[in-house]
């Protein structure tokens, strides 16, 4: 297998960490530090307005602050505040995925190599690998601001593969995000796995090949890759 698959290389939010979970402890945290500047917002409409705003993690939280001060109506101040203070804070809050540090942990037993690709802020991201222990069982992450490249950019995925010293033909992504993380794997040379952990796959993308529910499913799927075998239907799709 190895002689086929050298690198197997992941997603940081809604893969390895689960971004909703963490939000929503983090979020009345916060509203609790910022109470007294939001002047009367409900906490519930602070959240709701947070989780619309945010677009499942695709808004830059830089971004998402001010415009969620004026959707709430208060000071505009407001909002680069609450975006420094998630900087510092919301790291703290990360929550693995089930199997995440198992799986990452077995797959170097086995000899792979393992890299988180991420967009987002370094500041934030690399604080999150850290207090989660995820930096003491990658190889490499590359963090779309510290290398001025975003996923889908195929350019993000082969800088990866070059900086392990494998080719991206070698080299397996695992995402949940259809465009971002599987189509641009897909664009590198990459085997793009959609991490659906039963979201649907968009009508508007090409049908990936392969996909899986949960983390304990990338070890059978690296054989199957392999071995480039037809898998069965993907049910939740």
């Amino acid at each position: 297998m190895q002689d086929v698959i050298e690198a197997v290389m992941f997603d940081l939010d809604e893969t390895l960490i689960d971004r909703r979970a963490a939000l929503r402890a983090f979020l009345p945290d916060q509203f609790k530090r910022f109470g007294d500047q939001l002047q009367g917002v409900p906490l519930r409409a602070f959240e709701a307005t947070f989780f619309t705003l945010e677009k499942e993690g695709l808004v830059d939280k830089q971004k998402l602050y001010p415009s969620l001060a004026a959707a709430l109506d208060v000071d505009s101040h407001c909002g680069a505040r609450l975006f420094s203070d998630f900087q510092t804070h919301y790291p703290h809050f990360a929550r693995l995925s089930i199997g995440a540090l198992e799986t990452l942990v077995a797959l170097r037993t086995r000899g792979l190599k393992t890299a988180i690709i991420s967009n987002g802020h370094a500041k934030v991201q690399s604080a999150k690998i850290e207090i989660t222990g995820l930096k003491d069982v990658v190889d490499l992450v590359v963090i779309s601001e510290d290398v001025g490249l975003r996923k889908p950019d195929p350019h993000i995925f082969r800088l990866a593969a070059e900086r392990l010293g494998v080719a991206p033909a070698q080299c397996i992504f695992i995402g949940d995000n259809p465009e971002a993380d599987v189509v641009g794997a897909e664009a590198s040379g990459m085997t793009g796995v959609f991490y659906g952990d039963g979201a649907t796959w968009p009508d508007t993308l090409p049908f990936p090949k392969y996909g899986i529910d949960t983390l304990d499913e990338v070890l059978p799927l690296i054989e199957a890759v392999a071995r480039d075998l037809p898998r069965s239907p993907y049910v939740s799709w």
